[in-house]
């Protein structure tokens, strides 16, 4: 369902009158630029906040107006087949007395099951589901626009986070949208690596 609901949200570019921008997104190059923005929900900021927790973004991942904004490094995005990454520098930093979790080097996979991993500590994570059911998609010819993308917090983000700090987040947990603004500036350099680091 994830990958139909991606495949249809790409093809809306066709439709739209954005087939140029379309055939560069999918062409097989890597792109650059641009960033992904996370609005942390309401609900959760508070409760982190009730137990102690500060979050801050580690650069150059920047706090905005509109939410934490996570530049965008590199990426792909096909519709044959459908999926991609694309990735992220800086990170989010979650901290209170005693103990400090850094998140860094976001990857978005988009697959059948769309999530966000990162690097905590020396192991890769997947932090959290994306849900693209209430996606919407806009472009130029040079820039690609997802916005309304629901982010949760997976199991495995809810158990790094819960032992860390002595929590009890329930996986699924809202954590806010995710707004993806992608530069199709692409480039075939055969030394860049696709592999999540």
């Amino acid at each position: 369902m994830h990958r139909t609901r991606l495949l249809a949200l790409l093809l809306s570019l066709t439709v739209a009158g954005a087939a140029p921008a379309l055939a560069e997104a999918s062409s097989g190059k890597r792109h650059g630029g641009g960033a992904t923005t996370l609005a942390l929900d309401p609900g959760t900021a508070a409760a982190l906040s009730s137990a102690g927790i500060g979050v801050a973004p580690i650069r150059p991942a920047k706090a905005r107006t509109a939410g934490i904004a996570f530049p965008i490094t590199r990426a792909r995005v096909s519709t044959d087949p459908v999926g991609g990454r694309i990735k992220h520098s800086g990170g989010l930093l979650f901290r209170d007395a005693d103990t400090r979790v850094a998140l860094r080097n976001f990857v978005i996979r988009l697959d059948d099951a769309p999530d966000l991993t990162a690097k905590v500590g020396g192991q890769r994570v997947s932090i959290l589901d994306l849900d693209l059911s209430q996606a919407q998609l806009a472009t130029t010819r040079r820039r690609l626009t997802v916005s309304g993308v629901k982010a949760t917090l997976s199991a495995a983000g809810a158990a790094a986070l819960n032992q860390a700090f002595g929590l009890q987040l329930p996986a699924g947990l809202t954590d806010g949208t995710a707004t993806v603004e992608l530069e199709l500036r692409g480039h075939d350099s055969d030394s860049d690596s696709d592999s999540d680091r």
